[in-house]
């Protein structure tokens, strides 16, 4: 059995972080709600990265401890979102808590390596954000590309296991991801046309333009314009979560062609990067 240290004691953090924020916020449900869906998140997105290291040719010949790098930046990706709840349910604090979980781990003894830092830095952002850090920029080309891969890992394992939370655990996630998460009306099953217009580009979306329930799971859906392994396609397939969607556009409303043109729009787009129908 191959042995990953580093991604051990990653685990442990990460419960150490889950435990002292849930210790702070355990009075608000809304708070408790959303430490806890990422300790979820965080555990699922590791099982899906896991299966992306295994399966994508890229990570076939590399060393464990190569490996073992590269599922401890997946598996640490949201290390600082349990502070970040911890701010918002003290005096309602934003941050960017990829660059703050980066900053978090340079200062650890453990994982103050730059294949973990740098996807974990900008694995909310565009992928264009980390090809020009001025940091990425200064690298050798090889290290260059292993960065380059984990992040991708990190990225796509991080997407499909929200759409996976979404499908399996609506009832509590619709909490944490819906703007009106108690509302179903027809008007909230309205999409924002220029938010519409992205996901007819097959463009990821910006954050911005949600303001319905409808526009959040559409914005969501975006995600799979930024999926980058073949693996991963294949992860959602197995696990249904493509089909899960329509379930949740129906949940909200979505108008029933709306619903029709977006899963069109997805089946062309993953037949021609990924060479796969869903």
């Amino acid at each position: 059995m191959k042995n990953y240290p580093l991604w051990q004691k990653a685990k442990e953090l990460l419960q150490a972080q889950y435990y002292e924020a849930y210790q702070i916020v355990k009075d608000s449900s809304y708070h408790k709600a959303f430490v806890g869906e990422k300790i979820k998140h965080s555990l699922q997105v590791s099982g899906a990265g896991n299966g992306i290291l295994a399966h994508e040719p890229y990570f076939q010949d590399k060393p464990e401890e190569f490996i073992d790098i590269a599922r401890t930046a997946i598996v640490l990706h949201d290390i600082y979102r349990f502070k970040e709840v911890v701010g918002w349910f003290k005096n309602n604090e934003k941050i960017d808590h990829g660059i703050k979980g980066a900053e978090f781990l340079q200062k650890t003894k453990d994982f103050n390596d730059i294949r973990i830092t740098l996807p974990i830095k900008h694995h909310g952002h565009m992928i264009e954000e980390l090809y020009n850090d001025p940091i990425f920029q200064n690298l050798d080309e090889k290290t260059k590309q292993e960065i380059k891969h984990i992040a991708f890992a990190v990225r796509d394992a991080d997407k499909i296991a929200n759409w996976q939370l979404l499908a399996k655990d609506w009832d509590n996630m619709r909490e944490v991801w819906l703007p009106e998460p108690n509302a179903f009306s027809d008007s909230q099953g309205k999409i924002n046309q220029d938010l519409w217009q992205f996901f007819l580009r097959c463009e990821v979306s910006p954050n911005n333009l949600r303001s319905t329930n409808a526009d959040a799971a559409i914005s969501i859906m975006c995600w799979l314009f930024d999926i980058n392994y073949d693996y991963s396609i294949f992860y959602c397939q197995k696990l249904k979560l493509f089909d899960a969607w329509r379930t949740i556009l129906e949940k909200l409303k979505v108008d029933n062609t709306q619903i029709d043109i977006a899963f069109e729009v997805m089946r062309r787009f993953t037949a021609q990067k990924f060479k796969v129908q869903i």
